[in-house]
Parts: C-alpha cells; structure tokens; sequence
C-alpha cells in the first residue's frame, strides 16, 4: 500500500471513528433484569458474572433483590465502575427493587414506592436526566399466580390496574416507561392476539389501549433461560407526544448470556445446566434499549389551534 493510500485509510478511520463515537455519546442505554433471589447469600463469583453481561449499561433496573440484598446492589455497581450511583427500595411483598446508573444519567425525582397503581408488589418510581432526555421510570414486578396470600393480585388483576391506573391518571404520560417483569405473555404470539381471557389477553389489551409498546415483544426472543416464555419487558408509548427519544428496534439486545452455560453445545440448557446458570447469575436474560438524549425538546400547537 502506497502512503497516499495508507494516509487516506488513516483519516477514513479516525473520521468514521469520531462520527461513531459521537453517535454513541448521544445514546444511553436502558436496562431490565430480574436477578433471582439476589443477594440472599454472599457469592463474589455472581457479582462478577452479572457486571460482566452487564458492562456498558447506563441506568439498569433490577427485580427481586432479596430483603437482605442491599450490600449486592452495591457490590455491583461497584464492579460495574466508580462512575455507578446506586439506590434500593424498601421490602415489598417479599422483595426490593433497585436502580443503578452513571452519568450522563441524573436522578431528578424519587426514588420511591408507589402506593397506586395498587399492584401487590409496590411500583418502584424514579424520575431521571440525561441531555435532553427527561423520563419517569416504574419498575415492577407481577404475580405469577394468585394465592391466599396475595389474594385478589395475579396477572390479569395487575394488567387490569394498571390500565385503569393509566386510563384515569391525571399527570400527561409525558417520558413514561415501565420496566421490569411482567410474567407476561406465557409464550411468544408475534402479530396474533392472545386467546381471550387469558393473562396474555389482558396484558396485549393494555398495551394496545394505551398505544404502548414492548421491545422484547418486538425482538421476539424469549426472556426466560429454561423455556419460550418472555416475561421481561421495557414499554412505553414511542409517538411524538410520549417517548419518541426510543432509537429504534434495531438498538434492542436481548443479553443470551446463558450460552455460556450450554456446557454440551446443543443450544439448550439442560436442567442441570440450568440450575447451575440460575445460582451463577439468574433464570432470566437481560433487555435492553437505547434512547437518543440529543433530540430537540419538541413543542406541539395545541389540539384545538391544530383543528382551526
């Protein structure tokens, strides 16, 4: 290669460098996970297996942190980076939800637990800030199933609440998202409507009354490590008037970080593989999505000018 050629290839490079590196300035990434029971045990082997499938994430939004899981939170976002801030909510039903984050992301309000919508594991709220990005986050955590202690809340009750809490909340759904485990749908549907009255009915009811939408529905890949079923979900309304900061489908990565434990290679855990993978990191994979935080703040006419 002659000098004009390797100069050329040089200042192609740094140029295409630099417009990748400012693009990627310009996107924060967003995360959900249920980590199974963390911090029930001290395991510095598990902190290191989640920061790792973890890295690079900017605000990352747990579920079922064990009660006694506070210094885990920690610890992780310690092994993540100096840069990482970190927060964990009171015990609800059992458990706590946790938030970690780094700049350029900053808290602006909250952290709290929500007593409506009425769910019976408490929503854990935030407000947060990056660059012209402003948003509230709820980080939830559905019933599976109803029992006599948790009696009249499963799926299809919560789904409705939360529609009901969305229908009749007074504040705009300006920058809403709502992350973490819904333990819904049981399976993947694509483009076809659940069956009625099945909690998978309920959940795509609420989505489609709100014009909300799910990533990991749209990745269609499953969220759980041992079967089809996508539980864990980041939704919000992408128009205009909501969240249209939401970079697109194709910055959605579903983390199948469990490959690493297909210890005979043919592309599934066996169970005994899976009980491994679940005490080394968790049962569930990781979502994540990118948002711009460099958009101009946009500034509608009002409806009835827009009508004249």
């Amino acid at each position: 290669m002659n000098r004009f050629k390797a100069g050329f290839l040089i200042i192609f490079i740094a140029v295409f460098s630099s417009i990748c590196g400012a693009e990627a300035d310009q996107l924060i990434t967003i995360g959900s996970f249920n980590i199974q029971h963390f911090g029930e045990e001290d395991n510095p082997e598990r902190i290191e297996n989640l920061a790792r499938i973890c890295k690079g994430i900017d605000l990352l939004a747990i579920q079922e942190v064990h009660p006694d899981g506070v210094n885990a939170v920690e610890a992780l976002a310690s092994a993540l980076g100096k840069e990482y801030r970190w927060v964990v909510s009171d015990v609800t039903t059992w458990e706590r939800f946790a938030y970690i984050w780094r700049p350029p992301l900053e808290m602006t309000d909250g952290p709290w637990l929500m007593d409506k919508p009425a769910l019976g594991r408490k929503p854990f709220f935030a407000a947060f800030k990056a660059g012209n990005f402003e948003f509230e986050i709820l980080n939830l955590h559905l019933f599976w199933d109803g029992s006599k202690k948790t009696y009249p809340h499963h799926r299809s009750a919560e789904f409705k609440i939360l529609d009901d809490w969305l229908t009749y909340r007074n504040e705009p759904q300006l920058g809403l998202l709502f992350v973490g485990d819904f333990n819904a749908p049981g399976m993947f549907y694509g483009s076809d409507f659940p069956p009625p009255l099945g909690s998978a009915y309920f959940f795509y009811k609420f989505l489609n009354r709100h014009g909300l939408e799910s990533v990991t529905l749209k990745a269609g890949i499953p969220t759980s490590i041992m079967n089809r079923n996508i539980y864990d979900h980041v939704i919000f309304n992408p128009s205009r008037h909501f969240v249209p900061e939401f970079a697109g489908h194709e910055y959605v990565e579903i983390v199948k970080w469990d490959r690493d434990w297909d210890m005979d290679g043919d592309g599934r855990l066996s169970w005994d593989e899976f009980q491994v993978a679940r005490k080394a990191v968790t049962d569930h994979r990781l979502v994540k999505a990118k948002f711009r935080i460099d958009m101009d703040i946009p500034v509608y006419p009002d409806e009835d000018e827009e009508n004249i």
